[in-house]
């Protein structure tokens, strides 16, 4: 039903893999090695081991948001534009999250010791805060645009 592919990367190698099976590139012209990325709607295969939350104004389209991911080379691997809160559907405007791991298969959990001296950009604050510690994976959950994100699906949810 959905592409042979379910993660998409920044990397080269999977863009020219994902072009051959006749996927749309987004965001012409961006500084990657195909100057462009492969798109996945409608799902969000981003993970939350780490996470950072970019909004509108400074986050306008999901080249932006895109943008940030890549100029974040050392601690982002994913990326998610979509409606993430309720607030979010009635503003009209998607946000950006960043993470440094896909999404984590149903069968695995973590959890993060966050006041252990090894941690190095994990926004030990913001895991805390969201419920995000300990980290249970999921199937790739879909997007969806209604005020309870539930419901309707966001076509143009854009996630890789």
């Amino acid at each position: 039903m959905y592409t042979p592919l379910t993660i998409l990367a920044l990397t080269p190698i999977i863009a020219t893999a994902l072009t051959n099976y006749s996927l749309e590139p987004i965001c012409q012209g961006i500084n990657t090695e195909d100057h462009a990325c492969i798109r996945y709607v409608d799902f969000d295969v981003t993970g939350v081991v780490t996470e950072v939350d970019l909004n509108f104004p400074k986050i306008q389209n999901k080249c932006d948001c895109i943008k940030s991911c890549l100029d974040r080379p050392t601690t982002c691997a994913a990326w998610v534009y979509k409606f993430s809160t309720a607030a979010s559907v009635a503003e009209g405007h998607r946000t950006c999250t960043l993470y440094s791991q896909f999404n984590l298969p149903s069968g695995v959990e973590i959890e993060i010791d966050v006041d252990s001296g090894k941690n190095k950009n994990i926004n030990a604050k913001e895991l805390v805060a969201l419920g995000n510690n300990p980290q249970a994976g999921s199937l790739v959950p879909e997007a969806f645009k209604d005020k309870n994100l539930n419901t309707t699906a966001d076509d143009k949810a854009y996630s890789g």
